[in-house]
């Protein structure tokens, strides 16, 4: 696999580098590091898996009872959602999940998908090809008749929470619907860490663990590629409907500029989430800003300015410096930045830094981003 060997390659690059302040401490293998939306305990006989928010805005949280064979003797199941793991037959609205399952190398699982034209993986559109992965509708359509006649032993649910009712109905027809608001997490290494919720659903929490202790320490030793570097001033976002809307300091991909070495120009924001702002503010900030990253799904300079020509008056359009997660596109307009950049936050650092201080990666390629030309 690709990612594999870019993997690998980064943990020796970053490894030749001086290492004098490593950025987090070393866990012991399984515990939860970074995700702050979910825990896991591990009782006799069966593991307890707690998700504390299940999207956007809820105070709600979900307990699932992980366990093998019998359900085991005593326990209030009233309190939890049981699943008999390792799960054999999964459902999914969401392509993070697809990342997650492919590299556990889990693909003849995954039987269902809502929305799958957004699918990027090969390995998984040629399964949609031979009608080994079926189509269940979309995001807050369902078909659940289609999802029945599956049968599936759990249905990992991304909700924004519009589509709740469909998949509380799911759940009064006996379905497990296992709710992954990976979305959530303020950090990429919190986001990637969600493989091991996956991986202690399917049996593979050894290898999701160990892929999540590589990713974590590629990520560690290329934030000290950038610890004493000059930090060049960096902005994100584009227009929507009138708006521009701006990673928040605190939000990841605000967080990421941080850690790749620039200078995020809406650092000093507290917030998480994102910033709505009008045109007249972003050009008073970031007019002579060197680099512009994020500028949503313009395929070139000329593009972007017939979306607006006040994009060409920014320093960054003006010397070229625009980039935009647009590299990696499937046929039919599957993204993998949306599908496998959770997975991969060592690669989305390793581009951000091959952008802001190229002459640190000399030999690496953009993997998910590219430049506008």
């Amino acid at each position: 696999m690709k990612q594999a060997i870019l993997l690998t390659c980064l943990v020796v690059l970053a490894a030749c580098q001086p290492q004098e302040k490593p950025t987090t401490e070393t866990n012991e293998t399984g515990a939860i590091q970074y995700a702050e939306r979910f825990t896991l305990d591990e009782y006799d006989g069966y593991k307890v898996l707690k998700v504390n928010q299940l999207y956007q805005g809820s105070e709600e949280s979900m307990s699932y009872l992980l366990y093998e064979g019998e359900l085991p003797q005593g326990i209030d199941v009233s309190q939890y959602v049981p699943v008999q793991c390792p799960v054999k037959r999964i459902i999914s609205n969401s392509t993070t999940h697809v990342a997650f399952l492919e590299i556990l190398g889990l693909k003849e699982e995954l039987v269902g998908f809502a929305q799958s034209q957004y699918i990027y993986s090969e390995e998984f559109n040629k399964r949609l090809e031979e009608g080994k992965l079926e189509e269940i509708g979309s995001e807050g359509k369902l078909d659940i008749e289609r999802v029945l006649s599956l049968r599936p032993d759990v249905i990992l649910a991304f909700s924004a929470g519009g589509e709740n009712r469909q998949l509380e109905k799911l759940q009064e027809l006996g379905q497990k619907v296992v709710y992954m608001p990976d979305y959530l997490e303020p950090t990429v290494l919190g986001r990637a860490e969600w493989i091991k919720f996956i991986g202690y659903l399917v049996g593979k929490e050894k290898v999701a663990e160990a892929y999540f202790e590589e990713v974590a320490m590629a990520y560690d030793s290329l934030l000290a590629l950038v610890s004493e570097v000059e930090r060049p001033s960096v902005f994100s976002g584009s227009l929507y409907g009138g708006s521009w809307f701006m990673p928040a300091g605190h939000n990841y991909n605000g967080l990421m500029i941080q850690d790749a070495g620039g200078d995020y120009l809406w650092s000093d924001n507290s917030q998480n989430g994102w910033l709505n702002l009008d045109f007249e503010a972003v050009y008073a900030k970031a007019n002579r800003a060197e680099y512009w990253i994020g500028a949503a799904n313009y395929e070139s300079l000329e593009k972007l300015e017939e979306a607006d020509e006040r994009y060409a008056e920014f320093g960054a359009f003006q010397a070229g410096e625009v980039y935009t997660y647009t590299k990696r596109l499937s046929a039919n307009g599957g993204n993998d930045y949306f599908e496998s950049g959770n997975a991969n936050p060592h690669l989305l650092l390793a581009d951000h830094i091959k952008v802001i201080h190229p002459e640190l990666l000399p030999d690496y390629e953009l993997f998910y981003y590219k430049q506008l030309e």
